[in-house]
């Protein structure tokens, strides 16, 4: 009799194991069915410049149907250099969107389906509040994990504060993460799940996938839903969010306060500052801990609370005057600065096809993030392998000043003049080009290019 116990608890352990609360997975049905009609696969047809040429390429995503009219919420690397949209909603019917807007700095974009031959009725999911969600609460996330559509995985939330670094980049080059946090899940997201929902257990949409980490077993990050509800309602409103800055970074004062003589919650240190920037205008300096804005105290003792006082500067109206109380050196001062509007990222895309290269025009944020002194030429984005670009010493990241002594002032006069000496067959081509702060000079012999395409 001794060994009977052992035994019988083995086999009740067995049992539980693999017979599940019937409660949660009846919420799991549930919650499936409320928001599975609502997913789309997503199918865009996108631009790449990186190679040198522009090419086409055909990526999957995921999306979840938002509004009646037929408004689908994605991730920005989803959709946001798409020429061409092609969806499959819930039923296997397939119909094209097109690209209403997107948001790089928190990976939002919104796009709207094509339902003037949609015969069945589109069904809408339905937002939940990121802000009640608990560390260990059950979330499903749903999608096309790696081309497989209407797939769902299971976990549960891991951390619901996540922060990266802004230097972080979506594949097509934009900073992201400047201004929210994530929520960390143990639900698998592959690629092809950016852009669907994560969804508690109530069928509400409490995130939307948007990364995985690289060389990770089931470590997702989602969008929390009330970062995207805002932005999403900014872009269908103007198609794209529009905040103010005024040009400083800054980092956690946590390591620091003993240094700076400030207590646990009091004040946002600055570690940088972008050149000809309101703030630099203003007469503010790495270093000054900022201790009101107007008038409110503000602080980012943790890394986790950056976004947030970042965010305080970014709803401000374009234009604005704000009051800076600021910590200096032991002394108090106070500054006035005037907001201006946060530019593109990243500008428009060029293929010089008969010249071997591609360029982008160079927008306030680049200039910043390339340490460029201004805003003129143009930046070389990618150089192809054979070609007279390549032969002559091209490189990615070179900008283009001048072409034939001719100073190229902005992306228009780089297209103008390329253009015209396309046309006129001119077959010497000297850029002036600026390499990590040293002028240098790339010739380009576009004989020998045609001679290889007489050769093919």
């Amino acid at each position: 009799m001794k060994f009977l116990l052992p035994i019988f608890l083995i086999f009740t352990l067995s049992v539980s194991a693999v017979s599940p609360d019937r409660s949660i997975q009846d919420k799991i049905y549930s919650a499936r069915d409320k928001v599975m009609t609502a997913l789309v696969h997503i199918q865009p047809v996108i631009k790449n410049y990186a190679t040198g040429e522009m090419e086409k390429q055909a990526v999957i995503g995921s999306g979840i149907v938002i509004h009646e009219d037929g408004y689908v919420v994605t991730n920005y690397h989803v959709a946001g250099k798409a020429e061409r949209i092609i969806c499959t909603l819930a039923d296997k019917e397939i119909v094209t969107a097109t690209y209403i807007g997107g948001d790089p700095m928190t990976d939002i974009s919104v796009i709207k389906l094509d339902l003037s031959n949609y015969k069945n009725k589109i069904e809408i999911a339905e937002f939940g509040n990121s802000d009640e969600v608990q560390v260990g609460q059950y979330v499903m996330a749903l999608g096309s994990p790696l081309s497989l559509s209407r797939s769902l995985s299971f976990g549960v939330i891991s951390t619901k504060d996540r922060y990266f670094s802004s230097n972080v980049r979506l594949p097509s080059g934009e900073r992201t993460g400047r201004y929210n946090l994530w929520l960390q899940t143990d639900a698998a997201i592959n690629p092809g799940n950016s852009g669907g929902p994560l969804v508690d257990l109530e069928g509400k949409i409490v995130g939307i996938n948007s990364r995985a980490q690289t060389f990770a077993n089931n470590i997702g990050f989602a969008i929390p839903i009330n970062v995207v509800k805002a932005v999403v309602a900014e872009i269908i409103d103007h198609k794209k969010v529009i905040r103010s800055w005024i040009g400083l970074h800054c980092q956690p004062l946590q390591e620091l306060e003993e240094y700076f003589g400030t207590n646990g919650y009091s004040g946002v240190l600055i570690s940088s500052i972008d050149p000809s920037s309101p703030a630099e205008k203003s007469f503010l300096k790495a270093g000054d801990i900022i201790l009101e804005l107007d008038g409110k105290p503000v602080f980012a003792r943790f890394v986790e609370e950056v976004p947030f006082f970042y965010n305080q500067i970014a709803q401000y109206k374009p234009g604005s005057e704000i009051s800076l109380k600021v910590l200096r050196n032991d002394e108090t001062f106070n500054f006035k600065v005037v907001t201006k509007q946060l530019g593109d990222l990243q500008g428009e895309d060029f293929e010089s096809k008969e010249w071997g290269f591609t360029v982008k025009e160079i927008t306030r944020q680049m200039q910043v993030e390339n340490q460029l002194d201004d805003m003129t030429g143009v930046l070389v984005v990618g150089v192809k392998n054979v070609g007279s670009a390549s032969e002559g010493g091209l490189r990615r990241r070179d900008v283009i000043s001048q072409i034939n002594s001719t100073p190229i002032q902005n992306f228009e006069d780089f297209i103008s003049l390329y253009n015209e000496l396309t046309i006129q067959k001119t077959e010497k081509i000297l850029l002036t080009i600026d390499r990590s702060g040293a002028t240098r000079y790339v010739l380009l012999d576009i004989t020998e290019e045609e001679e290889d395409k007489e050769d093919e």
